[in-house]
């Protein structure tokens, strides 16, 4: 028999978003002389590098109170903040890693983004080859400040590290109280596998063996990676079957497309007990045989 569970939608925002992108509407422009609603600073988790070590930068964004930018997938409007490193020769920089965001309900709209501070990490490798000078490395940032107004802004920060080509160990931790803060708001690989179906009005998210670790009155929430894959504002539904989870989503604007894959971060709420503020990276496929582990 299945029992209800209640599925969480995240509290209303206090604003009206002008969006961007996604959804018609606009954006107004930033003048010269307007101070920006974000500041920006950039820091690396060591102060000097060796050669072929692999190391972390964080972008922070430090939000105005009322202000707020996008996730990833910023959801019904918006547009996700956007950074470009320029970095000594043979470095290489990885994907952003994106904090777990909040979720924004502002009328028929519900968009994902951060309040207060937001920091994105990256891995940056440094090739096998070191010159003696300074690494400088500099990243370019545009992203969309929103509260009534959505106002696109942008600015460079810049990370400064010692070469030490000879070094036979990692340099010196830099800044450890802000990469732990950060690593703590990322999602973290899901222990549950998960696998979906599909059909052309919604689809269907199980997560296997979750309702075990769950009481009666857990509230979750899928925020999909992908825009357009499900409708960001439509109630989702979830029911426990045995020790499954099941969250039936309603499809987005690409619900013309066939769907064989779901990914994104199950937030579990209020109700949840040890695990309740949690995101779980999930990666559900249409065959639940030999589905993976979420990861």
């Amino acid at each position: 028999m299945k029992s209800s569970l209640q599925v969480l939608l995240f509290a209303p925002a206090t604003f009206l978003l002008l969006s961007l992108g996604n959804a018609s509407g606009a954006a107004a422009q930033s003048t010269p002389n307007e101070p920006l609603h974000v500041a920006i600073e950039a820091f690396a988790d060591q102060q000097g590098v060796f050669p072929g070590q692999t190391f972390r930068v964080a972008l922070v964004e430090r939000i105005q109170p009322g202000w707020h930018t996008y996730w990833i997938n910023p959801g019904d409007a918006g547009q996700a903040t956007k950074l470009r490193w320029t970095l000594p020769e043979g470095y290489r920089v990885a994907e952003v890693q994106w904090p777990v965001p909040q979720v924004f309900r502002s009328g028929p709209l519900v968009t994902y983004g951060y309040e207060g501070e937001a920091i994105l990490l990256q891995d940056v490798r440094a090739p096998d080859r070191l010159g003696s000078a300074p690494a400088q490395l500099s990243v370019e940032a545009q992203w969309l400040a929103c509260r009534d107004i959505c106002i696109p802004e942008h600015g460079v920060a810049h990370v400064t590290l010692r070469q030490q080509p000879l070094a036979a160990r990692p340099g010196p931790a830099a800044s450890p109280a802000l990469f732990a803060a950060a690593a703590q708001r990322l999602p973290k690989p899901s222990p549950w596998r998960a696998s979906l179906a599909a059909d052309a009005a919604s689809v269907t998210l199980t997560v296997h063996g979750i309702a075990r670790h769950l009481p009666q009155l857990a509230q979750a929430q899928f925020l999909p990676l992908t825009w357009g894959e499900i409708d960001n504002a439509t109630q989702q539904r979830g029911v426990r079957r045995g020790a499954d989870l099941l969250l039936t989503l309603k499809r987005g604007d690409l619900r013309s497309s066939s769907i064989a894959r779901l990914d994104g971060i199950l937030v579990l709420g209020p109700g949840s007990g040890e695990l309740r503020g949690q995101g779980y990276l999930v990666h559900a496929l249409t065959s639940d045989a030999g589905a993976p582990l979420a990861r």
